[in-house]
């Protein structure tokens, strides 16, 4: 009885914030691809400074390129989706 009336309550809730979970994972997917793009002018401008002699500069644009990488923070991001995900299945699956 209490299962039956938690699991009605909380129905929009959990609904809510499903589909907002699916609204933020496509925008870290677009996000991402637009991000990869720029990737590439990081690694350029990076090869640029090091030829020109402005090796910090250098390093700093390799370390942009690190962090806009698809192994940096989108990366990061796809984990705590991940992670939030799971965590909604998890009460989904207690809710049942």
């Amino acid at each position: 009885m209490i299962k039956t009336t938690l699991r009605i309550a909380l129905t929009p809730a959990i609904l809510i914030v499903r589909l907002l979970l699916g609204l933020t994972a496509f925008i870290t997917s677009i996000a991402s691809s637009i991000l990869g793009l720029t990737v590439s002018l990081f690694a350029l401008l990076s090869l640029v400074e090091f030829f020109i002699g402005y090796w910090q500069n250098g390093i700093a644009f390799l370390v942009l390129a690190l962090l806009v990488s698809p192994i940096g923070l989108p990366a990061i991001a796809n984990l705590l989706l991940n992670r939030l995900d799971h965590m909604i299945g998890f009460l989904e699956g207690l809710l049942c």
